[in-house]
């Protein structure tokens, strides 16, 4: 089995990307130009990093997966920083990037605890998608500032045992635009993922180093900063789902408008977005004031 698994993972293609999909096999997508994100930064309270920083990397990440930076797509992830009080992460059709500080665990309507979180997670994306098309509604972030310290690792040199906060949020956005992780954990999903070509996606521990160094693989190590730019694989998902010559028609004259769905379409929740730390040894932060 060992063996067929290393074969299957040399021979999966170049370039080669791995989407959420519905029951019924269609890739999740968003069906407009341009995708309104928030970040909520007052509950980043660690020392490690000014609000500046924090900001920047938000800023970054999103600008990452962004038409700016990658001529062959039309989509745009336009983020805006808020100091006003921090939602709970919900299907509201209000895309958020938050910090969670105070606890780790899903969230309520009133903001109490419905089931925990892993403390391995770094982070965790949940988009809401129709369930026959696949077109997102809704995506949210949250960033464990609980468990982990956070910093700008490029910045500040002598911080390489934290967790880079970019690094970590560019992950994020690309399960934000619909993008799943790169190799997948046998015990846990089944069956056996494909990528857009059809091939299987190899299983984590078997994944290549060309496949570890995607910025979808889910792991990342203490200092680790290679996640912040895109590995080919990435860009392909980018620009295989939102390619620059194909962009939305405008719809009632806003081609950067959502459709929002009708009772009948149903949606799709998917909170399969968990980034983990690669080391158990990583550097956690106290946690006297949990819940």
């Amino acid at each position: 089995a060992t063996a067929v698994a290393a074969v299957l993972s040399l021979a999966r293609p170049a370039a080669a990307y791995v989407r959420y999909k519905t029951d019924t096999g269609n890739g999740f997508f968003w069906g407009q130009i341009s995708v309104p994100i928030t970040a909520y930064p007052n509950d980043f309270v660690q020392p490690t990093m000014t609000p500046d920083q924090v900001d920047a990397a938000a800023l970054d990440a999103a600008s990452t997966w962004s038409a700016g930076e990658n001529a062959c797509t039309y989509l745009n992830l336009m983020l805006s920083v808020s100091t006003d009080p921090t939602p709970v992460p919900a299907y509201d059709h209000h895309n958020t990037l938050v910090f969670r500080s105070t606890s780790w665990c899903q969230l309520a309507a009133d903001g109490t605890c419905e089931a925990d979180y892993d403390t391995m997670a770094l982070a965790v994306t949940s988009d809401t998608a129709n369930k026959k098309t696949g077109q997102i509604y809704d995506s949210d972030i949250e960033i464990n500032t609980l468990d982990y310290v956070w910093a700008d690792v490029t910045a500040d040199a002598g911080l390489t045992g934290d967790m880079d906060l970019q690094n970590a949020i560019t992950h994020e956005m690309g399960h934000l635009i619909g993008l799943d992780h790169t190799c997948y954990n046998p015990l846990g999903s089944l069956p056996q993922p494909t990528d857009d070509s059809g091939q299987p996606v190899p299983a984590c521990d078997q994944a290549s180093l060309a496949v570890q160094a995607t910025t979808m693989y889910p792991s990342a190590m203490m200092g680790d900063t290679q996640k912040r730019t895109l590995a080919p694989d990435d860009q392909a998902g980018l620009c295989g789902i939102y390619p620059v010559d194909h962009p939305p028609q405008p719809a009632g004259g806003c081609a950067s408008c959502a459709t929002v769905p009708t009772p009948m379409d149903g949606i799709e929740l998917v909170g399969l977005g968990v980034f983990a730390a690669l080391l158990a040894g990583a550097r956690r932060a106290r946690r006297a004031s949990r819940r």
